[in-house]
C-alpha cells in the first residue's frame, strides 16, 4: 500500500492544477451563498432536488452523496433524449465510447481503457452481469447484449474500477440498467409509440407496452412489459440496387414477480427474452458513395437473449442479506463478406504451392487453374453462430441504519460458471442473390468453445472517525480457470486456414483487488474525494491451429485508478458541479500479435499504458421549468511501453511507447437545455435540445499500420418539442438535425479498406406515451 499512496499523492499533487481552478471558482461563487460556507453538522446533507438514487455501492445513496465519478440517466431522461438502445445514450455521459465493427458487434469502454479480450466495462442488467461469447479469438468484450430501455427506472455509469465490488468484469467501470420493479399497491399501465423517418432511408417505428397489476394488496405484484422495434435502414447495395439493406428490428418480452411477505423480505423474479435481427450489412464503403456498398453478399446479423434472475432481499435488524441466482443465454448469428480476403488469396502466387501441397512456387497451368478454382466458388461469407451460457451467483450483506452512524460495511461471495461456443465457418454464397447456400457450402470449418469457472469474496468497509470524514478500504480475492478447447475440421488456401486436430489448454490464476477511498464533506452541500482503485481481465488460453506451446496461454492485465474528484451543489441547489480528474496506470496489456516468423496471429502480455484525464458534469436551473446541462470528458491514453516481446513479431502496426491507445476519442462532451412551461391549467408543453460531441480517434497504435484510419470527430443536435398532461404526452422530435455523417467504427482487413458503421443520418418523427 505504500506504492499505492505514493501514487496517490503525486495524483494529487499533479491534479491540484485542474481541480483547484474548479474549485477555486465554485468557492468564489460561495462567498454569496451563507449556507454552503457552514461547517459540516455530522454527517447530513440536505436533499438536492432532481438528485437520483442510485444502488451502485450494494446499498441505497444518491449520485451527490456517494464517493465516486458516476452518471445516472433516469428512465424519465431517456424517454426524453428518444433513447431505445445503448447507441441512443452513450454520448450523453462523458469518457463513455461504443465502437462498432463487423457483424453488428460493439464494444463499451470507459476513460480509453481500450482493448480486445474479456470486457474492460461490466454491463448489468439488474443483478445480472452480461458478456458476449468468446468467439474464436477470446474477444467476449466485443459483442455487448444491448436490451430494449422501455420501462427501465434509470441507468447507471460507473467511472473507474469498480473491482471490490463487481469483479473483473468492471475493470474500467460499470455499466448498470435498472428495470422498473412490479408495484404492489397500485394498477399501472403505459404505451409508448412512434412513427419516424430517416434521410437517405426508410421509416422505423415501435410499439411499447406495461402492465402493473397487484395480486395481493401490498404484498405480491407481477409487471409485463412487451415491445416491438423496427429501426431504419439507410444504407444501399449498389450491385444489388437493393435500399436500406441495414434496417433492423427487435422485440422482446419482460416479466417481473415481486414478493413482499412481510415488511422484512421482498422476493423479485425476473425473466426476460429479446430478439433482435438485421437482413443485412451495418456497414459502407465511401469509397462507393455516401451509404453505399458493393459487397457481394447478404450479411445477416440474429440474436437471442433470454435471461433469467431471482433476487431475494431480508432486513436482519443490522443488516440487509441479498442473495441473487441469475442464468442468461446470449447467442447470435454474425456473417461478414469474406469475398475480398478470399480473393485476394486466390490471386496470390505465395498462396498456390500449399493448394497442391509443394514447396516449390506454381507453374503458369497450375495457378491458372488454382486461381479458376478459387474464383468460381465466390463469393464468400465467414459465417459464425455463437452463443454463451452462464450462471451467476452472489450472496452480500451490507450494513442498514441500525448500525453505527460511523460504520458501514458490505461482505459477499460470488461464483460464476460461463460456457461458450462458435462455429467458425467460411462459406460460398449465391453469387445472384448474396445469400449463403442451403444447405452450406463450406471453404473451412473449425469451432472453438471456452469453459470459465470463476469465485470470489470481497467486501468494503467505510469509517467516519470525524465529522465530515469517510475513509474506505476494499478487497476482493478472485480464483478463475478457463479451459479453452476446438477443433478445424477442414482447411482451405482461400481462407488462410488448415486443418488440425482438437486440442485444449487450461488457464487459471488467483489474486487480490484492492481500494481505497477517502472523503470529506467539507459544507453540506461540498464534497470531495480521493481513490486509489484496482481492476483487471482475466487471462486464457489462444486456439489456433499449430500455434507454439510457449504462445497458447496468456496472462491477466491490470490497472491502478488513482483518482480524486468533487461533488457540490450551489445557489440554494440551482447549480451542480461535480468533477474528476484521474491517472489510470495500465500493466501487462492482453494484446493481439504475431509469432516472430509472422505466420500466427493471437493474444499475448506486451506493453504497458498510462491515461491521464477527467470529466466534469453541470446541472444548471437557473428559473422555473429551465434547466440545463453540460458535461465533458477528457482521456488521454497512450502507450508507455512498446508492445512487443521476444514472442511477438515487430512489424509497422506494431504499437510504441507515445503511441495513442485506439478507437477511444480524446474528447468527449455533451450539453442539453430544456423548457417546461404551463399551457393552461391542464396542459404543459416541453422544448428540449440535446448537443453531443465525439473526439477523434484512430483505428490502430501507429499512423504507419496499413489499416491506418482515422475517424470521429463529429458533433450532433437532437430537438424535442411537446405537449403533456398529467400522463400522457404527444411530441415531435428531429435527430441528428445536422444530419451528420457521424463514424463510430472503420474496419480494414486483407483485401478491403474503409467499412465505415456512422451514426442514425437525420430522422424526424412524431411520439406517444400514455400512462394509467
Amino acid at each position: 500500500m505504500t506504492r499505492t499512496a505514493s501514487r496517490l499523492a503525486r495524483l494529487l499533487r499533479g491534479g491540484m492544477t485542474g481541480a483547484g481552478l474548479l474549485s477555486g471558482a465554485m468557492l468564489l461563487s460561495a462567498s454569496a451563498s451563507a449556507q454552503d460556507t457552514t461547517p459540516p453538522a455530522g454527517d447530513a446533507q440536505p436533499a438536492v432536488p432532481g438528485d437520483i438514487v442510485v444502488t451502485a455501492l450494494h446499498r441505497a445513496s444518491t449520485v451527490q452523496t456517494t464517493p465516486l465519478s458516476i452518471a445516472a440517466l433516469s428512465g424519465d431522461t431517456l424517454a426524453k433524449t428518444g433513447a431505445t438502445q445503448l447507441a441512443d445514450y452513450f454520448r450523453q455521459v462523458p469518457n463513455l465510447n461504443v465502437t462498432s465493427a463487423q457483424g453488428g458487434s460493439s464494444r463499451i469502454s470507459i476513460r480509453g481503457v481500450n482493448a480486445a479480450g474479456e470486457a474492460t466495462v461490466g454491463l448489468y442488467y439488474d443483478e445480472t452481469p452480461v458478456t458476449g461469447p468468446s468467439g474464436t479469438t477470446q474477444d467476449s468484450g466485443g459483442v455487448a447484449a444491448d436490451i430494449n430501455l422501455f420501462d427501465v427506472e434509470r441507468v447507471e455509469v460507473l467511472r473507474g474500477p469498480q473491482g471490490t465490488l463487481y469483479g473483473s468484469s468492471s475493470m474500467a467501470g460499470t455499466l448498470r440498467i435498472i428495470f422498473n420493479k412490479p408495484n404492489a399497491k397500485k394498477y399501472e399501465a403505459a404505451t409508448e409509440e412512434q412513427v419516424s423517418t430517416t434521410a437517405h432511408g426508410s421509416m422505423g417505428y415501435f410499439v411499447k407496452g406495461m402492465v402493473n397489476a397487484p395480486i395481493i394488496s401490498d404484498k405480491l405484484a407481477v409487471r409485463v412489459v412487451g415491445y416491438y422495434e423496427k429501426r431504419p435502414g439507410w444504407i444501399d447495395n449498389v450491385l444489388f440496387g437493393t435500399k436500406n439493406i441495414n434496417d433492423s428490428s427487435n422485440w422482446g418480452v419482460r416479466g417481473l414477480i415481486g414478493y413482499t411477505p412481510d415488511d422484512k423480505t421482498t422476493i423479485t423474479g425476473t425473466v426476460s427474452y429479446q430478439k433482435s435481427t438485421a437482413k443485412d450489412q451495418q456497414g459502407w464503403y465511401p469509397s462507393v458513395g455516401l451509404y453505399q456498398t458493393n459487397s457481394p453478399t447478404q450479411l445477416p446479423f440474429d440474436s437471442k437473449m433470454q435471461l433469467y434472475n431471482l433476487k431475494g432481499d431480508r432486513a436482519l435488524g443490522f443488516a440487509t442479506l441479498t442473495a441473487t441466482a441469475s442464468y442468461y443465454k446470449y447467442q447470435f448469428l454474425r456473417a461478414y463478406d469474406f469475398t475480398p480476403s478470399t480473393q485476394a488469396y486466390a490471386n496470390s502466387t505465395a498462396a498456390c504451392p500449399s493448394y497442391y501441397g509443394q514447396s516449390a512456387a506454381c507453374s503458369a497451368a497450375q495457378f491458372s487453374a488454382y486461381r479458376a478454382n478459387g474464383l468460381a466458388q465466390l463469393p464468400a461469407i465467414g459465417y459464425q453462430p455463437a452463443y454463451v451460457r452462464s450462471q451467476n451467483y452472489e450472496v452480500r450483506l451490507a450494513s442498514d441504519d441500525h448500525m453505527p452512524a460511523w460504520l458501514q460495511w458490505t461482505v459477499g461471495a460470488y461464483y460464476e460458471k460461463r460456457h461458450d461456443h462458435i462455429d467458425s465457418q467460411t462459406v460460398s454464397a449465391d453469387p445472384a442473390t448474396g445469400a449463403v447456400y442451403q444447405p452450406l457450402r463450406y471453404f473451412s470449418y473449425r469451432y472453438v468453445e471456452t469453459d470459465e469457472r470463476q469465485v470470489a469474496g470481497f467486501g468494503e468497509v467505510s469509517l467516519k472517525p470525524l465529522p465530515g470524514l469517510t475513509v474506505t478500504g476494499g478487497a476482493r480475492y478472485y480464483d478463475y480457470q478457463k479451459t479453452t478447447s476446438g477443433q478445424s475440421y477442414l482447411g482451405s488456401v482461400y481462407t488462410g486456414s488448415i486443418a488440425a486436430p482438437y486440442t485444449a489448454v487450461q488457464a487459471s490464476a488467483n489474486g487480490w483487488l484492492e481500494k481505497a477511498n477517502i472523503s470529506y464533506r467539507f459544507t453540506p452541500r461540498i464534497m470531495a474525494y480521493a481513490t486509489a482503485s484496482k481492476g483487471f481481465r482475466p487471462g486464457g488460453a489462444n486456439n489456433i491451429p499449430v500455434l507454439p506451446a510457449n504462445l497458447l496461454a496468456y496472462k491477466a492485465d491490470s490497472l491502478w485508478n488513482y483518482e480524486i474528484g468533487l461533488k457540490s451543489s450551489w445557489l440554494d441547489n440551482r447549480l451542480i458541479v461535480n468533477g474528476a480528474v484521474f491517472d489510470v496506470e495500465w500493466s501487462n496489456m492482453q494484446t493481439a500479435a504475431r509469432t516472430a516468423d509472422g505466420l500466427y496471429s493471437f493474444l499475448t502480455n506486451a506493453g504497458k499504458a498510462r491515461i491521464r484525464g477527467g470529466e466534469v458534469d453541470i446541472t444548471a436551473k437557473p428559473m422555473r421549468g429551465i434547466t440545463l446541462t453540460g458535461a465533458a470528458g477528457y482521456s488521454d491514453a497512450r502507450l508507455t511501453q512498446d508492445q512487443s516481446n521476444a514472442a511477438v513479431l515487430v512489424t509497422a502496426s506494431t504499437g510504441k511507447a507515445g503511441d495513442l491507445i485506439p478507437n477511444t476519442p480524446a474528447w468527449t462532451a455533451s450539453s442539453s437545455a430544456s423548457y417546461d412551461w404551463a399551457i393552461s391549467s391542464a396542459l404543459n408543453g416541453m422544448i428540449r435540445a440535446d448537443f453531443a460531441y465525439t473526439g477523434a480517434m484512430q483505428s490502430t497504435f501507429r499512423t504507419t499500420d496499413p489499416y491506418y484510419t482515422a475517424y470521429g470527430n463529429y458533433a450532433t443536435m437532437n430537438l424535442r418539442a411537446g405537449v403533456e398532461k398529467d400522463r400522457w404526452g404527444v411530441y415531435i422530435f428531429c435527430q441528428n438535425v445536422g444530419d451528420k455523417v457521424g463514424n463510430v467504427g472503420v474496419s480494414n482487413g486483407y483485401g478491403y479498406t474503409g467499412l465505415t458503421y456512422s451514426i442514425q443520418p437525420r430522422t424526424v418523427g412524431i411520439n406517444l406515451h400514455v400512462g394509467i
